[in-house]
């Protein structure tokens, strides 16, 4: 059904905000409204059960490389994790205890998933059409789908003719069974480095596909069993501790990238040397596992067992990419061939194709999609010009590294207070003006001309097209990113209390 088809004579059902999607932001957002009052939301998830990321994400090995103390809610920190990097399953329970401590599962439904989104200016609504043709309108419409929510699959010559399996490890099920099996891993970021062990493993043989070497630095793992968990939960003040700890630790390396600190990134380059030359003795291997471009440019990545895996007499490694597919296997970018049974996809996800699966369309018509191009901007990676009352969570250049849920509290707190703002000026919709827009994105632009992520050499998910602008990456650290989102000048939006709307300049919010 599109968007632009009539009402008909039912009234939508209307809610004053709708929050799209499950995972840490959906949960975040609802306890955000909670707290100032806000009653009336539904939240919209596609699948059966919250999650997000870590609902899709269950291949072996799979658990989140921050640690498990920073990553999680600063509300609910968490003293039963089972190690300081938390396996998928205990993220995923983690999730499902927060959300019934919130009081908030009745709010959710699943198997609901939004499909178009269009503003009404008339009536400062935006009316919802989902995959089932229902309708809704809300009056504050909050996207929490996620950055790393579409898989990035390629599309190769052969694929289809290919006799053996193919799929990606967020499509990853209990019944796929890799013994006796040759078996090729395509990719080497935090997906590949966790499951190639797995697969070396289980597998007759493994292709190891590394056509760009990540930095894999040591792993500091530690496991924690029932006397930890009982020490945790009764000293929450360590769990403060440790998170502050790993909270300045992040802060002082994003910045030292942000500023291509010399010495701190030669410092980080002798760790991954030392970590590699330990694990790898064939000097070839080193070379194809040598990254031609400067730490954090692209995203290191944390295994004590990854090299070791390549390293092992039944692992073949290439250094070039996969060009087509056979019946039998796969053929590499340099002619080789590889008679495979299974191909995994350890592709990753579609990091700067922002919301790509919802069609946004805001004042007179706009499409958030043609309006962004190839290079999705937004004000603080929250609001977009020309799209009152939507509000966004991980959008345009928000990652700073460490713990995105740091990101996803400080945007939701942001969307709390503007909806408060909003409603206590008596307006009907709040937006950001194209000059504050403009304003921002030019400051991004210059901060992140001298970074890592852009002078470092590196092709990465980071920038469109793997080579253009950064659009994922915010050009500084956690703490400067909440910083920012709690000081907003009210100069920067539009308040409307009617059609054309009406602007006021005075005030700071969160000041």
């Amino acid at each position: 059904m599109s968007i632009h088809e009539p009402r008909t004579h039912h009234q939508p059902e209307f809610h004053d905000a709708v929050i799209v999607g499950a995972g840490f932001s959906g949960i975040s957002a609802a306890r955000e409204l909670l707290n100032t009052g806000r009653q009336d939301f539904l939240i919209l998830e596609r699948a059966a059960e919250i999650g997000g990321v870590w609902r899709e994400n269950r291949y072996p090995n799979a658990a989140c490389d921050v640690p498990a103390h920073l990553y999680s809610l600063s509300f609910a920190l968490n003293p039963n994790w089972s190690s300081n990097f938390a396996p998928w399953w205990e993220i995923q329970s983690y999730m499902e205890d927060v959300v019934d401590g919130l009081g908030v599962r009745d709010r959710i439904r699943y198997d609901t998933e939004l499909v178009a989104a269009r503003w009404d200016e008339d009536a400062a609504v935006w009316h919802l059409v989902l995959a089932d043709a229902t309708r809704l309108d809300c009056r504050n419409l909050i996207s929490a789908v996620g950055a790393l929510s579409r898989p990035s699959i390629p599309d190769l010559p052969g694929m289809g003719e290919f006799a053996g399996a193919i799929f990606h490890t967020a499509e990853w099920h209990d019944g796929i069974d890799l013994t006796g099996k040759r078996v090729v891993v395509v990719g080497a970021g935090a997906s590949a480095v966790q499951v190639v062990p797995y697969v070396v493993d289980h597998a007759a043989a493994t292709l190891a596909v590394v056509r760009t070497a990540p930095y894999v630095m040591p792993k500091p793992e530690e496991l924690y069993g029932e006397f930890e968990k009982a020490f945790f939960a009764s000293h929450p003040e360590e769990l403060l501790a440790r998170r502050e700890k790993e909270y300045t630790g992040f802060n002082v390396s994003t910045r030292a990238q942000a500023a291509m600190d010399e010495d701190f990134l030669r410092a980080r380059e002798a760790d991954w040397r030392a970590h590699l030359d330990a694990s790898v003795s064939d000097p070839a291997l080193r070379e194809i596992l040598t990254p031609d471009y400067r730490w954090g440019c692209r995203r290191p990545v944390v295994s004590n067992a990854f090299y070791p895996a390549l390293a092992d007499a039944r692992t073949e490694v290439w250094d070039v990419g996969i060009a087509a597919f056979t019946p039998d296997g796969v053929v590499g970018a340099d002619g080789r061939e590889w008679a495979a049974d299974v191909v995994i996809l350890a592709t990753g996800f579609r990091g700067t194709e922002l919301f790509e699966g919802v069609e946004y369309l805001g004042r007179e018509g706009r499409s958030l999609r043609e309006t962004w191009g190839a290079e999705p901007e937004a004000y603080k990676g929250t609001l977009v010009e020309g799209f009152p009352n939507l509000y966004l969570t991980t959008g345009p250049n928000t990652q700073a590294s460490g713990s995105i849920i740091g990101i996803i509290e400080a945007q939701t707190r942001m969307i709390a207070d503007l909806i408060d703002l909003c409603e206590h000026r008596g307006a009907t919709a709040l937006s950001v003006t194209a000059e504050a827009q403009a304003r921002y994105n030019h400051w991004l632009a210059e901060e992140m001309a001298g970074t890592v992520w852009e002078a470092g050499g590196c092709s990465s998910w980071y920038r469109a097209g793997g080579t253009g602008k950064v659009v994922t990456k915010f050009p500084g650290a956690l703490e400067d990113f909440e910083r920012i989102t709690q000081d907003i000048e009210l100069s920067d939006l539009e308040l409307s209390t009617d059609v054309g709307g009406a602007r006021e300049t005075s005030e700071r919010v969160g000041a």
